[in-house]
């Protein structure tokens, strides 16, 4: 579950609390301990995160992403977004 963990973390930090209370399913100060490492994640945070989110539902819980499905990282996102961005010329 530790690897599972790390990317809900991960997942959490790159949303933000705020983002993550304002789409349901716990408090802006409950977000913000998990995030800051104050208490545990939950089984149901994860579920919320995997329902909020359901790009990064199977990178959440196994690690893999299938691009051609659907189903990214946030750091796939964020390489994918810098390729877009540049400029050739």
């Amino acid at each position: 579950m530790d690897a599972v963990k790390d990317r809900a973390l991960q997942l959490i930090r790159v949303v933000g609390p705020k983002r993550l209370s304002e789409k349901g399913g716990k408090n802006y100060d409950r977000w913000r301990n998990i995030s800051s490492n104050k208490i545990r994640i939950g089984t149901e945070e994860v579920g919320i995160l995997a329902e909020a989110f359901p790009e990064y539902a199977l990178w959440l819980v196994s690690g893999r992403i299938e691009p051609e499905n659907g189903h990214r990282s946030p750091e796939y996102d964020e390489a994918n977004s810098n390729l877009t961005n540049q400029n050739a010329g």
